[in-house]
């Protein structure tokens, strides 16, 4: 292997006139293979060392990386279960009339009464939790449903039901769990 040097412009110029000039001098010459000086690149043991480095990095961070996104996406759709819950709650409040929060299947949306009081209006954008998170939506009700529904008076306060409502936010083999009291209370955590 050759040294590796810098050269200034003045030396470049005269060094390629040397050789110029040595290679007509020597072309012949039965040692010198001119082949030898013009090898670039990587051979493929380099670039099988490398590719096992990468891969060995691969493997062990990749696993962390994915459970981290999973987590993040679970924790992510119970921040929005539980802000849906707070909204169906403030529309009753702000409304003075009846809200209804209705889960089906992954899908959250929040419907207010009318000033009729005989149609129900939607109030917001339906939220479908298993496109944007995909996470699995279920709740506590017994036998289990794959529709419900909580209705909050216009106080805010949850009617017809005496414990605590539950939702259970799954994806991959965890779950979180948002509840909302009697009071219309809702809790993220320690339910």
């Amino acid at each position: 292997m050759s040294k590796r040097r810098r050269f200034t412009a003045l030396e470049l110029v005269c060094a390629c006139l040397a050789r110029s000039t040595a290679s007509r001098l020597h072309a012949h010459h039965p040692r010198r293979d001119p082949r030898a000086h013009n090898r670039s690149g990587f051979t493929i043991l380099e670039l099988v060392v490398v590719m096992t480095i990468a891969g060995i990095i691969i493997a062990i961070t990749g696993r962390g990386i994915a459970s981290a996104y999973a987590g993040n996406n679970r924790s992510s759709a119970t921040r929005v279960v539980a802000s849906t819950f707070f909204q169906a709650r403030a529309v009753a409040i702000q409304r003075s009339m009846r809200s209804t929060l209705v889960r089906n299947g992954s899908t959250i949306l929040i419907f207010g009464d009318s000033a009729s009081a005989a149609t129900r209006v939607q109030v917001g954008k339906t939220v479908d939790l298993a496109a944007r998170y995909g996470v699995t939506l279920t709740s506590n009700t017994s036998p289990a449903v794959t529709r419900d529904s909580v209705f909050f008076d216009p106080r805010g306060v949850v009617s017809g039901a005496v414990t605590n409502w539950k939702v259970i936010v799954t994806k991959g083999t965890k779950a979180d769990t948002v509840c909302v009291s009697g009071l219309g209370n809702t809790l993220a955590r320690g339910c």
